[in-house]
């Protein structure tokens, strides 16, 4: 659906508010289901990390919204991928993220979750640098 419709009718696609769920969700993990109880080092890395994510998402749907200009560096996604393949790309990193998290010893979880946020804040500067915006 394109953005002419989606202004015409003021709502968003099904795809878009099941994404916006989802998203959701993850920003709110259960501890119940984890391997380790989570404190809130834990809280604060998974959801900085989910911010990093989600600031790389609306810049990746820059670069799919302008394929003339930039090319993506991410080989899963091709050098020109479709926003609905950027979506769905980053719902499911999103979602594997936290959950991954969930399963993994509290001392391997705050290990994992600050990789995943330090690789996201490399690359949100390397496009920032590149003149990448967001485009939600």
């Amino acid at each position: 659906m394109d953005n002419a419709h989606v202004a015409a009718t003021g709502r968003r696609p099904a795809k878009a508010r099941g994404a916006l769920l989802i998203l959701a969700l993850v920003l709110f993990p259960s501890p119940s289901r984890a391997a380790d109880p989570w404190g809130p080092t834990d809280y604060a890395l998974a959801g900085a990390a989910v911010a990093a994510l989600a600031v790389d998402w609306g810049q990746t749907r820059h670069i799919a919204k302008n394929p003339h200009r930039f090319a993506e560096q991410n080989p899963l996604l091709g050098p020109a991928p479709s926003v609905g393949k950027v979506d769905a790309y980053f719902v499911g990193a999103m979602v594997g993220t936290v959950a991954l998290a969930h399963v993994l010893p509290s001392d391997w979880r705050q290990l994992f979750l600050a990789g995943v946020l330090t690789l996201e804040l490399g690359v949100v500067q390397q496009n920032r640098s590149l003149g990448i915006k967001m485009a939600f």
